[in-house]
């Protein structure tokens, strides 16, 4: 009996001691990466930027017609688009870049004045409105003065201007994220000379894409006969994220 207790007393002792020994491991390995110094770092953010000349135009130009019933309007507005639409193909622009943006239809009611009697009033009288929009592209620029003078003549009455891009721009997005990626470096070696520091490894990158923002610096003369359209200069930026280690 006697022999029994002393054997668990002895068993309780070591795993006290082993239970002792694991909680001091803890503490000290815990200890220990409380004293590691942490990583000292610079984020910095580097902007690049590359030219290119447009070579895809987009113009969406519309029709609106007024009738007395919407069948009439609705009508004329058909016609009208279909000569437009012809029109377009016939300057080499494919179906898939002819695209419906907006088709609405809305009345008005008209009005009634009196000159002699300066009175006004409603005339109960009521116009209805159709308006069709297309979103062109055109592909080749020397073609787009002329796009715009055949939308004009075959009946077009409202055009929404017209914006310049790039079909691929990944040559000029390579050339803008290796200045933007030169520029973080250059940015990182400013702050760490004025901290009294120097530049260690890149510890994280990421990007922050823009898009292509035309930019009118030298006007390229290329929209061909027709009403003259500048199409200018393109400009793609690009941005980087660079978080360096430092010494």
């Amino acid at each position: 009996m006697f022999s029994k207790t002393r054997s668990g007393l002895y068993v309780g002792l070591l795993l006290v001691g082993a239970l002792v020994l694991a909680t001091g491991c803890t503490v000290a390995t815990r200890a220990a990466a409380d004293t590691t110094p942490p990583t000292r770092t610079i984020t910095v953010i580097g902007q690049g930027r590359a030219f290119g000349t447009p070579d895809v135009a987009y113009i969406t130009v519309g029709i609106e017609t007024r009738g007395e019933s919407v069948q009439v309007a609705a009508e004329e507005n058909r016609a009208k688009m279909a000569a437009l639409l012809e029109a377009l193909k016939k300057l080499g622009i494919a179906d898939k870049d002819l695209r419906t943006s907006n088709y609405s239809v809305y009345s008005e009611r008209l009005p009634l004045y009196e000159p002699s009697s300066g009175t006004k009033g409603d005339s109960g009288a009521v116009v209805y409105h159709v308006n069709n929009q297309v979103m062109v592209t055109v592909r080749d620029l020397t073609k787009l003065g002329e796009a715009l003078d055949a939308a004009v003549a075959a009946g077009a009455n409202n055009i929404y201007g017209v914006s310049f891009t790039v079909d691929d721009p990944s040559a000029l997005q390579d050339v803008a994220r290796t200045d933007a990626v030169a520029d973080a470096r250059a940015r990182a070696e400013s702050l760490a000379k004025l901290a009294d520091v120097s530049v260690g490894d890149v510890l994280t990158i990421s990007e922050v894409t823009g898009g292509a923002v035309p930019v009118y610096y030298d006007s390229v003369k290329g929209a061909g006969a027709g009403t003259p359209i500048e199409a200018g200069q393109l400009e793609v930026q690009m941005s980087v994220q660079v978080t360096y280690a430092i010494r």
